[in-house]
Parts: structure tokens; sequence; C-alpha cells
């Protein structure tokens, strides 16, 4: 999903979270995760380009472009069941807090499964480490062959 979406459903959800917890710092945390979730791109971009490193290409290389390897750390649904652990382990003073970074980080990761084009199992880091984080896999197939046709044509 594009960055600016994020923004948008992120204020949303924020504001949902303030009315549900009565809680700023709730809905801060809620805004920040939901946003800043997607700096482990910075990581993929760098890993992938860094020989040809233009900023620039940060955003179409990750919606048009294959990337030899697909990280994203943070993007694992593995990460939401560690942090919902945690999040009932805290005493109620912290819950509001923790409360509203998990809240973020699910809805984050729900809606870039519903609308990014990858594999059915690309969000989860045992999928990806079991494929050695090869972006072929996270895209699937269709979505694979689809992005080579479009750098192809971009090479002339």
């Amino acid at each position: 999903m594009q960055p600016s979406k994020h923004v948008i459903v992120s204020v949303l959800v924020s504001a949902l979270v303030w009315w549900w917890l009565r809680s700023s710092a709730a809905a801060l945390a809620c805004f920040l995760m939901g946003v800043f979730i997607d700096l482990d791109h910075v990581i993929d971009f760098f890993y992938n380009h860094r020989r040809h490193l233009k900023f620039q290409r940060f955003f179409t290389a990750f919606e048009f472009e294959v990337l030899e390897n697909v990280f994203v750390f943070l993007h694992s649904w593995e990460f939401a069941l560690v942090w919902l652990a945690l999040l009932l382990s805290l005493p109620d003073a912290r819950q509001p807090v923790a409360l509203g970074l998990f809240v973020g980080f699910v809805t984050h990761l729900a809606l870039d499964n519903l609308f990014n084009r990858h594999a059915r199992w690309a969000y989860f880091l045992f999928y990806r480490l079991r494929h050695g984080f090869a972006g072929k896999y996270y895209y699937g197939a269709w979505e694979y062959r689809k992005r080579l046709k479009y750098v192809r044509r971009r090479r002339g």
C-alpha cells in the first residue's frame, strides 16, 4: 500500500484508538507504528540497490521493480503474536500505549496483506526465511512475471 494511504488510514485508526482508550499517547503510538513500520523497506532498498543507489527510484522500486531479496523484517505476522503476548503480560498502566502500537502494527500488516500484490504467505517471516528472502517467492509467480516485464521494458 502506498505511504500516503497508510498515513490516512493511520490517522483514522488512531482517532478510533483515542476514542476507545481516551489516551493521546496510545493514539500517537498507533499512528507512528501504522506509518513508520515501513522503515524496514529502507534496508531492502539499500541492499538491492547498493551499486546504483538513486533515491528517486525508492518508491518505484517497491511498486514496479523486482527486488532480488525482500527482507521487510517488521512486516511479519509472527511479530504480531509476540507483540500480543507482550501486551498481555504488561501491567495495566502500560497497556494503552502498547495497545496503540499493537493496533497500528496489525492494521498496517492487514492492509498490506489485502492490497499489496504478493505471495499468500509473504508476510510470514518464516516463509521468507525458508526461501532465503528471495524476491520471486515474496511476489508470487504472477506478480513476479509482471514485474520482470516492467523491468525489461524499461531497459529497452
